[in-house]
């Protein structure tokens, strides 16, 4: 009655079956590609205006109209696939922007404070 008994083959899940199919160097090439790929988009990102640097804050804190100024004849010239405007208005400049609005306004505020300046969306081109 003490026969010995054989535990049934276990089956091997995706994960399992996967790394025994591609072998150790598979599995390096892999871990190498996978630390690759997010190195790459960790440090992925561009300068908007490449060589671009923009004036002190101080320069522009207390003067709005001279950073309206500053983003109208610095700035949108530089990011015309935008087609944005300036306005002073109450104690922000407010950027109207006619297109894509998330990647506008990330460009702006790499540059430039987002507590001086506000966005609202334009007529779409």
């Amino acid at each position: 009655m003490n026969e010995e008994q054989r535990p049934a083959e276990e089956k091997l899940t995706a994960g399992q079956s996967f790394v025994k199919s591609i072998r150790p160097l598979g599995c390096a090439l892999f871990l190498i590609l996978a630390v690759l790929v997010t190195a790459i988009c960790l440090t992925a990102g561009r300068d908007p205006i490449p060589g671009y640097t923009p004036p002190e804050r101080a320069s522009y804190e207390n003067d709005l109209t001279q950073l309206a100024w500053v983003l109208e004849e610095q700035v949108f010239p530089q990011l015309p696939q935008y087609a944005m405007t300036a306005e002073v208005t109450g104690d922000t400049v407010t950027v109207t922007v006619n297109g894509n609005l998330a990647a506008a306004r990330s460009a702006i505020l790499h540059y430039f404070p987002e507590d001086l300046i506000t966005f609202e969306r334009g007529e779409t081109p």
